[in-house]
């Protein structure tokens, strides 16, 4: 990132953002508060944004009508999914025309066809899929037990095998789903080998939407909630990240993971706001008027007139440090949890039950 002046606003170094949806810019059927408005003001002064989902079951015209229904700027054309950047990835190693098994919903049909390749559904059995070259696999409500074994039988000739994501569970009001991971398990169970998977914290959807936005890495943002999906895929395709606490994951898990995020931010609106980042201070560490220090008690707090995002930022700045000298990983955890009281407290602090985007 080129250096930012300042006063002048984190997102100032950067030429486009790649932008999560779930937990950053809504949260099932609600919008993130200011979210929209901040997507608003990045569009007027010339940023490029794309919205880049895991979620393969949605075709992009769905996903864009959400986004703009909570008032933030959005067309079919900025939002880039992972079926999208399966089909993209298949595109690349087979024929144009080439039938290709769609175990997905809609979004999978749906991005095959403009990939230029040919979608099969599996509900034709095994007659209709011996022509298939390769095999996309996306979450899909409709996918029948008959589907997974139409799927294991055309898999078992060695085809290509894409899977738009990963993530073991789908989070719902209720508690938590079986997610595209987990049928992807059921068949890599099956058959000894696993697909390759293009999903976030995988780095092709990152790269599908950096090729959308026509900007470098080094130019380009990627703004997201979940430390083990957004986070960790835009460092694995070597993009900033900015992580809002506004979606699930707290303090705590960031320091129990290996995730590290280039900013902490409290909504996606901060990113037209300066940034003040965390510097060591003495034996602590301080960010704007907040002061941290750790001890064998914890951290101790002299927040003064301090911003919570201030305090969160200096707290694991100290915390973060210490996981990387290795110190005992269970406690720092635990002193993290200071952290997570603190922005409990916000009005802010989301469901824990919020879907993934």
């Amino acid at each position: 990132m080129d250096t930012v002046s300042a006063g002048e606003p984190l997102v100032a170094g950067y030429d486009g953002v790649v932008c999560d949806l779930d937990g950053v810019v809504y949260r099932g059927s609600d919008a993130v508060p200011e979210a929209a408005e901040g997507l608003q003001q990045l569009v007027a002064r010339g940023m490029k944004v794309v919205y880049a989902t895991n979620n393969a079951s949605r075709v992009p015209d769905e996903v864009a009508a959400q986004i703009a229904g909570f008032g933030a700027p959005a067309t079919p054309s900025d939002v880039v999914t992972s079926a999208q950047a399966g089909a993209a990835q298949l595109a690349g190693q087979l024929e144009r025309g080439a039938a290709v098994l769609a175990l997905g919903g809609e979004g999978v049909v749906e991005a095959l066809k403009d990939a230029g390749l040919v979608p099969v559904s599996p509900g034709g059995g095994a007659d209709e899929v011996a022509g298939v070259a390769a095999v996309l696999q996306g979450y899909g409500k409709q996918l029948r037990v008959s589907d997974f074994e139409t799927a294991g039988r055309a898999l078992t000739t060695g085809l290509l095998w894409v899977a738009t994501n990963d993530d073991a569970t789908l989070p719902l009001p209720w508690g938590q789903s079986p997610g595209n991971g987990a049928y992807v398990d059921l068949l890599a169970t099956t058959l000894g080998r696993r697909p390759a998977v293009v999903g976030k914290p995988h780095p092709p959807l990152y790269r599908l939407a950096l090729d959308r936005l026509g900007t470098r890495p080094d130019r380009t943002l990627a703004v997201g909630d979940r430390l083990g999906t957004d986070i960790s895929g835009a460092e694995a395709a070597g993009i900033d990240s900015a992580w809002v606490l506004t979606g699930v994951d707290r303090p705590t898990d960031l320091v129990a993971g290996d995730a590290s995020p280039t900013y902490v931010l409290a909504s996606l609106d901060q990113l037209l706001q300066p940034y003040a980042a965390p510097v060591p201070d003495a034996d602590g560490w301080r960010c704007g008027a907040a002061r941290v220090t750790h001890t064998d008690d914890g951290l101790h707090i002299e927040r003064g007139s301090g911003t919570p995002i201030e305090v969160v930022r200096a707290g694991l700045a100290a915390l973060l440090r210490l996981r990387a000298e290795r110190s005992d990983r269970d406690q720092l955890c635990r002193d993290a949890e200071a952290l997570d009281r603190l922005l409990d407290d916000s009005p802010t602090t989301p469901d824990a039950t919020d879907p993934v985007a």
